[in-house]
Order: structure tokens, then C-alpha cells, then sequence
């Protein structure tokens, strides 16, 4: 098993403590395995023109550090679902999010993930049409609440049994083997303050309760390669059949 970890709804635009800078410094060092690469599901607009600097700042971080960018959303107004959006609307924004990203990574994104994981039929057709593909997970760290209680008690637990389910799900041949490795898609926030804070325990607990439930992990457990990161995403796209 190799995990390939995906952020939602970044970059964050909080000054200070700064969330998803806090989760890049811990994917490039940690005891677990340095220079960690991840696909981040980004909100190229969230903030406008107050959060423009610090928005752009970290995008081109991340794609400087060797991530791949994904599309999540390009309203100034934030998370919006797809499916809620007027129709100009809609196809506007992904216009203009393919564009943002485009300018920063110089090729059009290749993933998205929807806000709210919400879609349809219309919102597929729509991604397709313009060579965007979706990707799901096989675990949610179910972080994604922002403020007031935004802490995990049963982190541990939680990440366990979903690894119990991805060696069955591997033992039933439903999961695909991609260059000699079975790639686990993995859901965190980098938006959120706990999350940012407990990066390099997630890591641990990720390895540590695969060996529990009997998961053997590659020598690097983790993704780390830009160009592998894409091809894995690609292999794990899931359009909603």
C-alpha cells in the first residue's frame, strides 16, 4: 500500500498561524518520511482581493514544492456547491479556476473534487467536457469543520477501521494495483487549525495502524513524485458510476 494524500479547501488565508503553511512545512519534514507530496484540492478565489496575496503566495508554494494542484472551486464567496450554482455561473467558474491554476502550475489542472462532494449528472458532464476528472477517497479524516470544534478524539480509531475496510477492499480485488503498489486515497482539511497542528501524528498513525490491521506498506509509504502523484489519481478517478 502506498497513501497518497489529498487537502481540501485551501489555501487558507489566515494570518499568523497559518494553517496549510503549517501542513507544508510538516509534508517536507517530519520523522516519518521527508518530502511528502500531496494533491491539493484548491479554492483558486476564496477570500478576493483581501486574501489575493497570501492566497497566491501559497499556491505557488505548493506547486513550487513539487504538489499537484486540483480544482475544488473559484468563487470569491468560497466553498459553493456545483449543483446550486445558475448555470453561467457555474461554467464560469470553472473557466476561471482552470485558468487560475493554469497560470500558476502552466498546464490545466487534471482532478477535481467538488465542494461538498456534491454532483450530478449535469456537473459531470460538465467536468468531462472539460478534461477534468473526479477523485473521491477511501478515507475522510472527517476534519473538514473549520471553526468552534474543529478536534478529533478517535483520529486513531477512525483512520483503523478505515484501513480494515482497504485490506478487504484489496483482499476483493476492488481496488486497483498501479506500478506495483495498491495507491490509498487519504482526506484531510488544510484549513484546519488541528489538522495543521497534528500533521506529523496523522503520518504516524497512518503507518502505525496499517501494521495493526495487516497492511504491508512500500518502502515509501507515501507519494513523493509529482509525475506518480497524477498517474495514481488518474488510476483512482471515480466519475460517479
Amino acid at each position: 500500500v502506498r497513501f497518497l494524500l489529498t487537502f481540501d479547501d485551501g489555501p487558507s488565508i489566515a494570518q499568523g498561524f497559518n494553517p496549510t503553511s503549517a501542513i507544508l512545512d510538516q509534508l517536507a519534514a517530519n520523522s516519518v518520511q521527508p518530502q511528502i507530496k500531496a494533491l491539493f484540492f484548491v479554492q483558486t478565489r476564496v477570500g478576493g482581493r483581501v486574501g489575493a496575496e497570501i492566497r497566491l503566495a501559497l499556491l505557488r508554494r505548493m506547486q513550487a514544492d513539487g504538489h499537484v494542484l486540483g480544482f475544488h472551486s473559484s468563487t470569491a464567496y468560497g466553498h459553493v456547491n456545483h449543483r446550486a450554482l445558475p448555470p453561467d455561473e457555474f461554467e464560469q467558474s470553472l473557466t476561471d479556476g482552470i485558468e487560475d491554476i493554469r497560470a500558476i502550475r502552466g498546464t490545466a489542472p487534471l482532478m477535481i473534487r467538488p465542494p461538498f462532494w456534491s454532483f450530478e449528472q449535469r456537473t459531470l458532464d460538465a467536468y468531462r467536457r472539460r478534461g477534468l476528472h473526479m477523485l473521491l477517497t477511501d478515507i475522510n479524516a472527517r476534519d473538514g469543520k473549520i471553526y468552534g470544534w474543529n478536534i478529533s478524539l478517535r483520529r486513531r480509531s477512525h483512520f483503523r477501521s478505515g484501513l480494515a475496510q482497504v485490506r478487504e477492499d484489496i483482499l476483493k480485488d476492488r481496488l486497483p494495483l498501479v506500478a506495483g503498489a495498491y495507491p490509498v486515497v487519504i482526506t484531510f482539511h488544510d484549513t484546519n487549525t488541528f489538522t495543521a497542528r497534528h500533521m506529523q501524528e496523522y503520518l504516524s498513525i497512518l503507518t502505525e495502524e496499517s501494521a495493526r490491521v495487516g497492511l504491508t506498506l512500500a518502502q515509501k509509504p507515501f507519494y513523493d513524485q509529482t509525475a506518480e502523484i497524477e498517474a495514481v489519481a488518474f488510476a483512482r478517478r471515480n466519475n460517479g458510476e
